[in-house]
């Protein structure tokens, strides 16, 4: 049965696009359709790719760069995903998704360690199901989109910062990317195993529905690559000199600095399903806002879990020093990312 013209337009995704776009506005962004960018192909040619919205959302010094990429799917439709924490070996904090680039101005970020709060709960990889089957690579091109969109970016905030384009404040930028989608969004419980997925009656006994996520972006070497070279010719027309004497950040080698944004940029990307309505979205600036002007519950929170730490620190300090040849464990302090 051929389609009707409802469903082929809504299949675009440009109805979709158009809602959004709408509704950033409403929150008081800046937002255009289609952002391009040139990458090589599987061929190694350059061609010209895309992510659907770009939108700027600034707030005092901080500059917020909204990278947007709609899926539009039918209702039946889910993306389920596999669970994570925050932190562990990867230090991946829940506020990574906001990747502060505060590299060339005196003013830092302060909350891109370990953080009280999250704005969603963490994920590692995700599928997509529909009454044909699994759909392995849906969300898997639309993380590529938006991390592919990551290098010029870097570069303009580069340029943006030691050139002072916008004044003489120290701006910060914020690039944040987000995958827009109609489907429902399901995240697997943390202790699901094989046999207890083939002894459920219902998806819901093993996984719990949301609204918004947060997920791991894993780096291929391709990205790693195409990052640097951005940041190479970044280089090349800011000149080496230029950038020395403006960088302040963890380290003032520039090719370390660009080795880390290479092998970090993307490192948590926001899942956001409408499906429901736009309380996701809602929440994500209203956690954003909250993050970039902390209110006094937030800033009690943070002292309040800085004294928990300080103190167990302490006790654990105190327990080593009685014993016989031993040595004061480091305290683990990370106030930026190297």
């Amino acid at each position: 049965m051929a389609k009707s013209w409802k469903d082929l337009l809504l299949s675009t995704g440009l109805p979709l696009e158009n809602d959004v776009k709408k509704y950033l506005e409403s929150r008081g962004c800046i937002a255009s359709h289609e952002y391009t960018y040139l990458k090589p192909d599987e061929q190694g040619h350059e061609k010209q790719f895309s992510y659907d919205i770009d939108a700027a959302y600034i707030r005092g010094q901080n500059f917020l760069e909204l990278m947007i990429e709609c899926k539009y799917r039918h209702p039946t439709v889910t993306w389920v995903f596999t669970p994570d924490v925050f932190g562990g070996p990867d230090e991946v904090y829940p506020n990574a998704f906001l990747h502060p680039f505060d590299h060339f101005v005196a003013t830092s970020f302060p909350f891109e360690s370990d953080f009280p709060r999250s704005l969603a709960p963490c994920c590692s990889k995700g599928v997509e199901l529909t009454s044909d089957g699994a759909n392995d690579k849906a969300i898997t091109q639309a993380l590529s989109q938006l991390a592919f969109g990551f290098a010029p970016k870097l570069a303009s905030a580069i340029e943006h910062q030691v050139l002072r384009l916008l004044g003489n404040s120290d701006m910060i930028f914020f690039h944040v990317p987000v995958i827009v989608t109609t489907a429902r969004l399901f995240r697997l419980h943390e202790n699901v195993t094989l046999d207890t997925i083939r002894d459920a009656s219902k998806f819901e006994e093993v996984s719990k529905e949301e609204n918004c996520l947060l997920l791991k972006y894993r780096h291929g070497v391709g990205l790693q690559n195409y990052n640097l070279q951005a940041l190479r010719e970044a280089e090349a027309h800011l000149g080496e000199e230029t950038l020395k004497s403006a960088i302040k950040t963890f380290t003032d080698d520039l090719p370390h600095l660009f080795s880390v944004l290479g092998s970090r940029s993307p490192r948590l990307v926001i899942v956001i399903s409408v499906a429901a309505g736009w309380q996701a979205f809602d929440h994500c600036f209203d956690y954003i806002n909250e993050v970039l002007s902390p209110s006094e519950g937030l800033i009690a929170e943070i002292r309040a879990r800085e004294a928990a730490v300080r103190e167990k620190f302490s006790l654990l300090k105190e327990r080593f020093s009685r014993q016989p040849n031993s040595e004061t464990p480091p305290s683990g302090e990370q106030h930026r990312d190297e």
